[in-house]
């Protein structure tokens, strides 16, 4: 039982869990891992690629309980390759602020329902979802508190909240701050963290106490949690968002991030990309990730 009173609830069988509720991966989840590497690397820039592969393990392992509420639903890229899979069609409902981002979510198909709206008042009754997802998206949210109590209202009870965030450690984990702290410049390696933090709109990074606590005052028991992607992948990743620049160009005049799909296949610093994240996707469990990925539960039964 857990503090709340509720059973706890059962870990996918993707996944390896002590006592202290952290995951790592198993080797039937990282198998996965290549497949997903070689989708990602052929529909999004190399540095949101990184990511979303991991974040594409972690969330696709969870179990989906329908009605499922997509918070923060983008352009429907990730519920379309991560969420629908596991679901087994459309994710019911998705909401973004942005409304250009919505009408590409519309029409990927990867939701019954998409809306343009914010978190701090979302449109649905009491308890109406059984689980929420809510991937990269909260450190994004100036009223985030207000965001996971409506958060929880929608959330039946027993229901789950499915998230992943940055944490303290994103900044520190750059390629830039790390190496103008190793030639004495700490303070400029810090600032270089806090610019690409504000140009990121990254409003929230606390550690797993803190991402816990926030969860906590919302009324959300935390059930499962992993820290994930260590310095050596976040430096490739800083510096890849240089090289993913055209990309916005390619978005712009054609709607989709790559121009060229298979050109991870021919060119050999992108064919030793794809040979890294695979191994990069074992960095699950580790200590003082940059992201968190956390499961929590709100307490209660259905009635």
């Amino acid at each position: 039982m857990n503090a709340s009173g509720n059973e706890p609830l059962r870990a996918p069988v993707l996944f390896d869990v002590d006592k202290d509720g952290r995951v790592r991966a198993t080797r039937q989840l990282l198998d996965r891992a290549p497949a997903i590497v070689r989708h990602h690397l052929s529909t999004l820039p190399v540095h949101r690629a990184m990511i979303r592969v991991v974040e594409s393990l972690l969330v696709g392992a969870e179990p989906l309980d329908g009605p499922v509420l997509d918070v923060g639903c983008g352009d429907g890229h990730f519920a379309r390759n991560c969420l629908a899979a596991g679901y087994g069609g459309a994710v019911d409902v998705g909401f973004d602020p942005w409304l250009p981002s919505v009408r590409e979510a519309r029409a990927s198909g990867a939701y019954r329902l998409a809306l343009a709206c914010g978190g701090e008042a979302i449109p649905f009754r009491d308890g109406a979802f059984r689980t929420v997802v809510s991937n990269c998206v909260l450190e994004h949210i100036p009223p985030l508190d207000a965001t996971l109590a409506e958060i929880a209202r929608v959330l039946a009870p027993g229901g789950t909240l499915i998230i992943t965030v940055p944490s303290d450690r994103f900044a520190p984990s750059l390629f830039w701050p790390r190496a103008l702290s190793s030639v004495g410049l700490p303070a400029l390696g810090a600032a270089y963290g806090t610019w690409f933090n504000k140009i990121s709109r990254h409003y929230h990074t606390y550690d797993r106490e803190g991402w816990t606590a926030k969860l906590r005052d919302a009324g959300l028991d935390v059930v499962r949690w992993s820290s994930y992607l260590l310095p050596d992948a976040m430096g490739v990743f800083d510096l890849s968002h240089y090289y993913g620049v055209p990309t916005l160009v390619t978005k712009r005049l054609t709607g989709r991030w790559i121009a060229w799909p298979g050109k991870w296949q021919y060119l050999p610093w992108e064919r030793a990309i794809e040979r890294q994240l695979a191994t990069w996707c074992e960095q699950v469990g580790v200590d003082n990730g940059a992201y968190l990925f956390f499961v929590a539960r709100k307490p209660g039964h259905d009635e």
